[in-house]
């Protein structure tokens, strides 16, 4: 046996792709007049950019954040949540821990691969899920 077949090899989130990601979700934000942070994490939740337009609010940080790490950790959009718990008024969704349902995470992925998330705080949540997705979709 090769070392290749006792190994998982993946592809990962790189520093370039992440400022690529941000630069696409920021023209967006541009675009429709909002200021915005936005949050890109690895597939572990780890923070690997941040990007606050001046006069954001600073409140967004920690959101973006989060939002980002929600989706990377349960593996699914945040927008996701955010539908249960306005569609079936599931509110118990409301104390997730480390975890937000708010639209604004979205998953990057590489094939079927998650390598990370994008998140976006400082609008309504239709726009940061917006503005998220269009920095995903760079990906493919």
């Amino acid at each position: 046996m090769s070392a290749n077949d006792l190994l998982l090899l993946r592809p990962r989130l790189t520093i370039a792709a992440a400022k690529a990601i941000a630069a696409a979700a920021e023209a967006a934000a541009l675009e429709r007049q909002v200021r915005l942070v936005i949050a890109i994490v690895d597939e572990g939740g780890h923070l690997m950019l941040l990007h606050r337009d001046d006069d954001a609010q600073v409140g967004s940080v920690e959101i973006a954040t989060l939002k980002a790490r929600t989706a990377v950790l349960f593996r699914r959009q945040t927008k996701a949540f955010q539908d249960v718990v306005e569609g079936e008024g599931r509110l118990a969704l409301l104390c997730i821990p480390n975890g937000i349902p708010l639209d604004g995470g979205v998953l990057l992925k590489s094939g079927d691969v998650i390598i990370g998330a994008i998140g976006v705080s400082g609008a309504s949540d239709e726009i940061d899920g917006d503005i998220g997705r269009i920095g995903a979709a760079l990906l493919g």
